[in-house]
């Protein structure tokens, strides 16, 4: 058999876990590189082939088949020299901090994770995993915290589900139902309004809000998605800066394209991109589900993940002191309903990684740092105390409070290590992309290497490390790129 790369290029642990998916896949009793791919010598299932990840096709003698991936790639994505990400409904929201759906379906791969298995992520984000573990028939569940990220995630599930002409025609109908409203309509003089009126203009808000209204005439299974789309182009025609990351006022004007054509635009662009998707898929996705639960409390049973223990766990956890989620996603949070103004902060505060620390929470949190009263491995106790001995009185209230930040962490970290491992069989694996990041401290730099400190506190919660792989990260520009992940690893640990 003979396989053939993507024509685009490749990062280097990109082959790497190429070579991953073909050697616990196929097994091949020996492997040759042609220059445009590998030739495997053995015998083997031709059917597997079709899970393959980093290859475009395969031949087999006369035979010549391209893989699900290539043909999901190549029918949503920007030509054959770059590599897709957006494909089927992973488009649908710019949401930070998402992972690249291509790991993800690679990762099951190599843990030999079988089709029809139950896969939980306990960091869900907007879904990247759950949509793949969708796409190749496994049962997952997600967990965050963050309201939007679960809107989100469950809006792209169902719409793997909705017909193509379906979501047209309930696209047109908005868009008729929009342009027969009244922009005039008087608004409610609430906590949310009051709070939008900060950041968007008068006019803009009157057209946002009867958006919101059209859409809510539409049929009920599509109004989580068109919700999304509508949400993703709130930051473009606001006060804030759409660049930042923080709710920052922006220096340039917002569009001149009207709301409701850009509405169109990307409501279209979506649903063909999923059309597209659903032609490629021989059977229906598999549902999965995002729930709106705490990582460090998550249990088997009614009003937890479900009934029965999962045969594996992937996600891509936040990092300490990590991208401010809510500040960036507020207006979506406010205009969706999803979390009034006022508690925008202490959401943020309760995120694992947050770097939210305020008042008597600050003592509490050096007290507990100098006394490890959570009981972290030492050295990653120890790791904490060295820092905040490093701290300097030149140093800024942002990196003074690092050592307590990364203390935190590391505890909730810890447990959602022992809440995860509560909830899947023995022996299963629980793989994790992690971002490593620095800090400077009395002038010095520190290197915080989080996957080998999560490892290391996996270990002690009952798991067993197996390996850490290096990923290459891509590269970050923009106002945040200093503060970006400079590094990056695929963590794999096991349930004892």
């Amino acid at each position: 058999m003979e396989l053939y790369w993507h024509p685009y290029r490749y990062y280097p642990y990109e082959r790497e876990l190429a070579l991953r998916e073909i050697s616990t896949l196929l097994s091949p009793e020996g492997v040759f590189d042609t220059g445009h791919g590998l030739r495997l010598e053995g015998s083997f299932d031709t059917k597997v082939t079709d899970r393959l990840v980093y290859f475009a096709a395969a031949s087999f003698g006369e035979d010549f088949a391209p893989t699900i991936q290539a043909k999901l790639e190549r029918v949503n994505g920007n030509g054959p020299n770059r590599q897709s990400t957006r494909y089927s409904a992973h488009g649908l929201h710019e949401y930070k901090g998402k992972f690249n759906p291509q790991i993800a379906r690679a990762i099951l791969n190599i843990l030999r994770v079988p089709i029809g298995a139950r896969v939980l992520d306990p960091f869900c984000g907007s879904g990247t995993s759950l949509l793949e573990c969708s796409h190749i028939g496994m049962h997952a569940v997600g967990t965050d915290i963050n309201p939007l990220a679960v809107f989100l995630a469950n809006a792209k599930l169902s719409a793997l589900r909705l017909r193509a002409l379906h979501l047209r025609e309930e696209i047109e109908a908005t868009i008729e139902h929009y342009q027969c409203s009244s922009l005039a309509t008087k608004l409610a003089s609430d906590e949310r309004t009051n709070y939008l009126q900060g950041w968007f203009e008068a006019k803009m808000l009157a057209r946002i809000e009867a958006l919101r209204f059209a859409i809510y005439e539409s049929d009920s299974e599509c109004t989580p998605l068109l919700l999304s789309i509508a949400s993703n182009l709130l930051r473009d025609y606001s006060l804030q800066d759409p660049r930042d990351l923080r709710i920052r006022r922006r220096k340039t004007p917002p569009p001149e394209r009207p709301l409701i054509e850009a509405f169109r635009q990307a409501a279209n662009l979506f649903v063909s991109r999923l059309e597209d998707a659903q032609t490629v898929f021989a059977k229906p996705p598999v549902a999965g589900k995002a729930l709106l639960l705490d990582s460090r409390s998550i249990k088997l049973g009614r009003g937890g993940v479900g009934t029965s223990k999962f045969d594996c766990a992937l996600t891509s956890p936040p990092y300490a002191t990590a991208l401010p989620y809510i500040d960036t996603q507020r207006l979506s949070l406010v205009w969706l309903r999803l979390v009034p103004p006022s508690e925008i902060l202490g959401l943020e505060a309760r995120l694992v990684g947050s770097r939210e620390v305020r008042g008597k929470s600050k003592k509490e949190l050096l007290s507990a740092l100098v006394e490890n009263r959570c009981a972290l491995p030492e050295r990653q106790a120890d790791y904490c105390r060295m820092l905040q001995t490093a701290i300097a009185p030149k140093d800024g209230f942002r990196r003074q409070a690092v050592p307590l930040l990364l203390y935190r962490y590391f505890a909730a970290m810890a447990e959602a290590f022992k809440s995860v491992r509560d909830c899947v069989k023995e022996k299963a694996p629980f793989a994790l992309i992690v971002g490593s990041n620095h800090t400077v401290l009395g002038g010095r730099r520190f290197e915080i290497d989080t996957p080998q400190h999560l490892a290391e506190i996996a270990s002690s919660c009952g798991w067993t490390h197996e390996e850490t792989v290096p990923l290459q990260t891509y590269q970050r520009w923009g106002y945040h790129m200093s503060n970006a992940v400079n590094s990056e690893a695929l963590v794999i640990v096991r349930a004892e």
